[in-house]
């Protein structure tokens, strides 16, 4: 790809600004239309494609697999015939947009090339200003997650998109694990890279613990696996350490406060009425039972062969997955319910959510399970191993740990990966490590 200076900044410009909308205004960016279609479904829509060039196109006429990888070009290539195939099997309209948008975990494959490919060969760089900006962006989502807009802007932008709606845990922590993993390999772990982190860090942790418990944890995850690298570089801890705790621990406390007093909009997708009434265990969740049984329950429990959970969301969640791997047998259990319809475990009334449009599961493994069946979720995990393959092979373990824990870990409780932008930015990302030495132009703080 040939391209003068001029229009290569163009574009790299042009992809972070995405970044960062995507970021900010997260599903209700997704959704503006443009000529008839939605900006997510243009962006699978352009994965799909890139998918299909690199592992198609490209190794017939330049013998150049996907991410130079044969094995996993091979399973990219499966993973798009078997999809055909089991659509030509269902009998099923090809045109249909509905077939792509639940067959979404293929598609996004295809961002590895965004990462991997074309920021490369056009000069991709995160520079000074990128990394402090980014930091400002983080503030800048902060305060729009947390103070909101008023009805007249929540309407302005109704007007353009399909929907309206802040910034959910998925996608908070999808923004602060993208600009902490950029932001500490181009400081490489140093003890001034680890307080700013640390303090942003203080200041979202109050509210993930509001708007998303997976999220939190998913962000302590990320944090414990960046404890080597720091153990590595750090060798003495100072007065400054006790500074920036102080510091941090006044931040924690204002943030609390600050969340607190907000009417911060949770990620539910479900009411709360609707949170006991899938067990049958109680007419009502405000009678005396609740009170006196249902906090004394433990977190989890089995009752008729099934696990339960006296948390009502993850009660929720637990029952779909356990109807769907009981319902699921034979023919269907191979190739899944195929892409053209909801699945039966989730056509019901009490698993739609508030608006009555929900038809995710939940769990990204189990809606690829669900859609392909035991032959596509071995697929994807096989993607997964050669992806770790290819990171360990670069001494690039940690990075590969960093990226994909938190965020796959996250989407086993919610349903991110079913989103346009979660898995397109993960995998950009995660193209984008493979480039470090050409990317991230490291020096120390």
């Amino acid at each position: 790809m040939i391209m003068s200076k001029k229009a290569n900044y163009s574009f790299s410009l042009f992809i972070k600004i995405i970044i960062f909308l995507i970021f900010l205004f997260a599903r209700t960016f997704t959704g503006f239309t443009l000529f008839g279609f939605r900006l997510g479904e243009y962006f699978i829509a352009g994965s799909f494609t890139l998918l299909i060039i690199y592992s198609f196109i490209i190794p017939i006429y330049k013998k150049k697999y996907f991410l130079d990888d044969k094995k996993l070009n091979f399973f990219t290539c499966f993973l798009i015939i078997s999809f055909f195939i089991f659509n030509f099997f269902f009998d099923t309209n090809l045109l249909d947009p509905f077939l792509y948008k639940t067959s979404s975990y293929i598609w996004s494959f295809g961002a590895l090339v965004i990462g991997y490919n074309i920021t490369s060969n056009i000069g991709f760089k995160i520079n000074e200003e990128d990394i402090y900006l980014s930091f400002f962006g983080l503030f800048v989502i902060y305060i729009y997650s947390t103070r909101g807009i008023s009805e007249n802007l929540q309407n302005f932008f109704l007007n353009y998109s399909d929907k309206f709606e802040y910034p959910k845990g998925s996608d908070l922590l999808l923004a602060c694990v993208f600009v902490f993993y950029l932001f500490l390999e181009k400081k490489n772990y140093s003890k001034h890279a680890l307080f700013l982190v640390f303090i942003f860090g203080s200041l979202y942790a109050p509210l993930f613990l509001v708007k998303s418990r997976s999220g939190f944890i998913s962000l302590f995850l990320f944090a414990l696996l960046t404890i080597p690298s720091f153990k590595k570089n750090i060798k003495k801890i100072d007065l400054s350490f006790a500074i920036v705790f102080v510091l941090s621990v006044l931040v924690f406390v204002l943030s609390t406060s600050w969340v607190v007093s907000k009417d911060i909009v949770i990620d539910e997708e479900i009411d709360s009425e609707l949170k006991f009434a899938i067990t049958s265990r109680y007419r009502t969740i405000n009678d005396n039972v609740y009170e006196r049984e249902v906090l004394k329950l433990k977190l989890f429990y089995f009752e008729n062969n099934r696990l339960f959970s006296s948390d009502g969301n993850l009660n929720w969640r637990l029952q779909i997955w356990q109807d769907i791997s009981r319902d699921m047998s034979g023919s269907t259990l191979l190739i899944g319910y195929g892409y053209h319809d909801i699945i039966p475990a989730m056509d019901s009334d009490q698993r739609t959510g508030q608006d009555r449009t929900n038809i995710n599961v939940h769990n990204y493994f189990i809606h690829i399970l669900s859609r392909g069946g035991l032959i596509h979720l071995a697929s994807v995990i096989a993607i997964y191993y050669l992806l770790f393959q290819k990171f360990k092979s670069q001494n690039l373990t940690k990075d590969y740990f960093l990226l994909i824990i938190p965020l796959i870990f996250n989407s086993l409780f919610d349903p991110s990966m079913e989103n346009a932008h979660y898995p397109i930015i993960l995998f950009l990302t995660i193209g984008l490590a493979f480039n470090k030495p050409i990317i991230l132009d490291k020096d120390i703080l």
